[in-house]
């Protein structure tokens, strides 16, 4: 099994809404994550640092995941998510659109396009907890289908409603 994640991995978080942002940075703290993050407010801004460390061979700044809101103000968290799996190096980058809709199209957008998980916003501590546990267990060398199914009924695999 390959190890993906390096020393000092980070988690990369997009939302164009900085309370959005601080009370994501708050719940991932009251989870118990300790993780650095890399805040993000425009889908542009995120691309580019992902470039970069693409640039770099992901070398300088590894994502351990990607939370990425669904409704952002000029490129939507769909377009981020549809760069992000195109890229065949974030190939194992686990990616989880916030929203705070519900609707069936967004839920099933989110999965059609890559993402791991679709959490509504705001999730609990424990669930975040949950969360990045999941990411640490795929980039690890768990099998994808084993990884983030989650005990609530927030969340989505690849278009099935646990």
């Amino acid at each position: 099994m390959t190890n993906l994640i390096q020393a000092n991995p980070v988690i990369f978080a997009l939302d164009d809404d900085s309370d959005d942002l601080a009370l994501l940075q708050l719940l991932l703290r009251k989870g118990g994550v300790e993780y650095p993050l890399q805040l993000f407010h425009d889908g542009e801004e995120a691309i580019a640092a992902l470039s970069k460390a693409l640039e770099s061979s992901l070398k300088a700044l590894r994502p351990l995941l990607c939370f990425v809101d669904v409704k952002l103000s000029a490129l939507n968290g769909h377009d981020v998510l549809r760069w992000i799996r195109a890229q065949p190096a974030l190939d194992h980058l686990p990616v989880v659109m916030l929203s705070g809709s519900q609707h069936p199209r967004d839920v099933t957008a989110a999965v059609q396009y890559g993402a791991q998980c679709y959490l509504t916003k705001y999730p609990q501590p424990a669930v975040l907890r949950e969360v990045v546990d999941e990411a640490e267990r795929f980039l690890q060398g768990a099998p994808a289908d084993e990884c983030f199914r989650l005990p609530t009924n927030q969340l989505l695999v690849r278009g099935r409603r646990l």
